[in-house]
């Protein structure tokens, strides 16, 4: 366990969106792990990650869009999910930082179809200090969750 300059859980869109279209948003490629590539389209995923979720005791909180290129028009989508206690783990390592949603998955299409799914690289192995037992087994399941979400 960590002890971050801000961890805390919220429910609240605004600091969501603020993540999300930061200027080093999460989902910087510097701070993302390409986990998994499926043969579904991003659609598809949202759909079955969603369904997972629920499974799991988790709720899909937003389905953020980002654009990542204007000229080329990659965009990617977070999907921020609600821990089975409520809220989303939020945390930032300064006070500089943007905040990190831990308990997401970001969404890209890939180069040569199908749908490239990526983690946060810390949310599992670097867990701030003064997560709950369900938080903690929220986090450590979305692998699982993943798994469950894009099998066959």
């Amino acid at each position: 366990m960590k002890n971050p300059f801000r961890f805390w859980m919220t429910s609240g869109v605004a600091i969501m969106v603020a993540a999300a279209n930061g200027g080093r948003s999460f989902a910087g490629e510097e701070r993302l792990t390409l986990t998994r590539v499926s043969p579904y389209d991003v659609s598809d995923i949202v759909q079955r990650i969603e369904k997972s979720a629920q499974r799991h005791g988790m709720h899909v909180l937003a389905c953020l869009p980002q654009q990542v290129d204007a000229i080329t028009g990659e965009s990617r989508y977070i999907i921020v999910l609600e821990s089975s206690q409520g809220g989303t783990p939020v945390q930032m390592e300064t006070p500089d930082a943007q905040p990190d949603l831990l308990l997401s998955v970001v969404l890209r299409r890939g180069a040569h179809g199908g749908t490239e799914v990526f983690l946060h690289r810390g949310a599992l192995r670097d867990l701030p200090e003064g997560l709950s037992a369900q938080v903690q087994h929220d986090l450590a399941d979305l692998p699982a969750m993943l798994d469950d979400a894009l099998a066959a």
